[in-house]
C-alpha cells in the first residue's frame, strides 16, 4: 500500500483512463482502428508514460523530505516507512524503464523524435524536484505545461507518422482544448497544494506564489483560474452539444457546478483542511473532465 501511495497510484489510473478514452473516443473514430498503433504497442506506450510519471513522484517525495515532513507532518513516506535508497532505485527503474518503452515504440512507428520527448520529459522532472520547484512560478508552469503534453503525446505517436498533412482539424482543435484544460486544472492543483504548504514553504524560504504574492492574491489567481476553465467548458458544451441533452446537463453537474464551487471554498479557505478539500475537488473536475470524452464516441 505504501508503495502504491508513493507513486500515486490513483493519478497514474486516471492517466491511463484518459489515453484509452482519447484513442477510442477521438483517434479510432477519426482515423480508423487499422491506421492507429496496435493494441500492445498503444498498452506499451501508455505503461511507458506511467512509468515516466511514477519515477517523477518518487524523486520528488525523495528531495522533499524535509518541507513534506513539515506541511504534511504524518502523511510523509520516503525515510520513514521506505528508505532513501529504496526511492532514488525505484526512480531508476521507472524513468529508465519508461523511456527505453518510449524509444522502443518511437522506433516501430519510425519517429524517434517522440522517444527524445520522453526522454527530455523524464530529465524535466528530475530537474523539478531537485531545483524548478523551488523557484517562483517556474515548477508550477513546468509541471502544467507536462501535464498538457502528456494529453496530446499518445494521439501525436498515433497520428503523426501517417498523417502529419492529414489530419482532422477538428479532432486537433479537440485534443488542444483537452490539452489546455489539463493546464488550467493542473496549474490549480499545484498553486492550491502550494496554498495548503505556505507555512511550511516560508520557513524553508521557497519561493512559491503564496510566499511572494501572499495568501489572498494566491486565491485570486486560482479563482480566475477556475472562471477561465467554466467559461472554456460552457463554450465547449454549447458549440459541440447544443443538442445533446445529456451532455450539457453532465457539463452544468459536474464541471461548471463544481468550479464555481471551488471559486467560493477557495475565497474562504482558511486551514490546511480547507485546501485539501479544495484540492480533492478540483481531483474530481479533472476527472470529470476526462470521463466527459465518453461523449465524443
Amino acid at each position: 500500500m505504501k508503495y502504491l501511495k508513493l507513486i500515486r497510484f490513483q493519478n497514474l489510473v486516471a492517466m491511463a483512463l484518459i489515453q484509452y478514452l482519447l484513442r477510442y473516443s477521438v483517434l479510432i473514430p477519426t482515423y480508423g482502428k487499422a491506421n492507429v498503433l496496435g493494441d500492445i504497442q498503444f498498452a506499451l506506450l501508455v505503461l511507458s508514460m506511467l512509468l515516466i510519471a511514477a519515477g517523477g513522484y518518487v524523486i520528488n517525495d525523495y528531495f522533499d523530505i524535509q518541507v513534506d515532513t513539515e506541511n504534511q507532518k504524518g502523511e510523509v513516506i520516503v525515510g520513514r516507512s521506505i528508505k532513501r535508497r529504496v526511492a532514488l532505485m525505484l526512480h531508476i527503474l521507472f524513468t529508465s524503464s519508461g523511456v527505453l518503452l518510449g524509444f522502443y515504440i518511437a522506433y516501430k512507428v519510425e519517429f524517434l523524435v517522440l522517444g527524445a520527448i520522453m526522454a527530455i520529459t523524464a530529465y524535466t522532472l528530475w530537474q523539478y524536484s531537485l531545483r524548478y520547484k523551488r523557484r517562483f512560478f517556474i515548477g508550477n508552469f513546468i509541471i502544467a505545461k507536462l501535464s498538457s503534453i502528456f494529453v496530446i503525446s499518445v494521439a501525436a505517436f498515433e497520428v503523426l507518422p501517417k498523417y502529419q498533412h492529414e489530419s482532422s482539424t477538428h479532432t486537433l482543435l479537440l485534443l488542444c482544448i483537452y490539452a489546455i484544460f489539463a493546464f488550467i486544472c493542473s496549474m490549480m492543483h499545484e498553486v492550491i497544494k502550494d496554498l495548503r504548504g505556505a507555512e511550511g514553504d516560508a520557513k524553508f524560504k521557497i519561493r512559491t506564489l503564496p510566499t511572494v504574492w501572499g495568501i489572498d492574491k494566491t486565491k485570486e489567481f486560482v479563482k480566475w483560474l477556475s472562471v477561465l476553465t467554466a467559461f472554456m467548458v460552457i463554450t465547449v458544451a454549447i458549440y459541440e452539444f447544443k443538442t445533446q441533452i445529456p451532455a450539457l446537463v453532465y457539463a452544468l453537474i459536474f464541471l461548471i457546478t463544481p468550479l464555481f464551487l471551488l471559486n467560493i471554498w477557495i475565497y474562504r479557505a482558511q486551514k490546511s483542511l480547507d485546501y485539501e478539500r479544495i484540492s480533492k475537488l478540483n481531483k474530481f473536475i479533472i476527472f470529470a473532465g476526462i470521463i466527459s470524452l465518453y461523449f465524443f464516441v
